[in-house]
């Protein structure tokens, strides 16, 4: 079952520094990308990282949140540069918002993170104080 999500931004350079990852909780602060969004109590915030990066031009983005039983799967594209492409030499770590409404997720146990060739990226628990 597809679950509707509300994107709430990305940003090349959030302060998570390691491999890719996702995060899960009622507050965008608490994960890190508070300068997104602004918490709204019935709302479960979800944060997808593509891990820290050497140079630009590297990105994600949210395109379907899916519910299966207890486990919300998170599909999202993850972006690089072309190969020979020019590109700002700085350190990045690409992430993006999205949220969804807490009773979609209600009982959920397990969240994952797949990539557009639907290998699994990250996985996390869901927080147990959801609805």
């Amino acid at each position: 079952m597809s679950i509707p999500f509300t994107e709430h931004g990305s940003t090349q350079q959030s302060a998570y520094d390691g491999a890719s990852r996702i995060a899960v909780g009622t507050d965008p602060a608490g994960l890190g990308l508070g300068e997104l969004a602004s918490r709204d109590e019935g709302r479960l915030y979800i944060a997808v990282f593509a891990g820290s990066q050497r140079t630009g031009g590297y990105g994600i983005r949210v395109l379907r949140v899916d519910r299966a039983a207890d486990t919300l799967t998170v599909h999202a594209m993850f972006s690089s540069p072309a190969p020979n492409a020019f590109t700002i030499q700085v350190l990045t770590s690409p992430a993006h918002l999205v949220s969804i409404d807490r009773q979609s997720a209600a009982s959920a146990r397990d969240i994952i993170l797949v990539d557009q060739s639907a290998a699994e990226r990250a996985r996390s628990h869901m927080p147990q104080s959801q609805p």
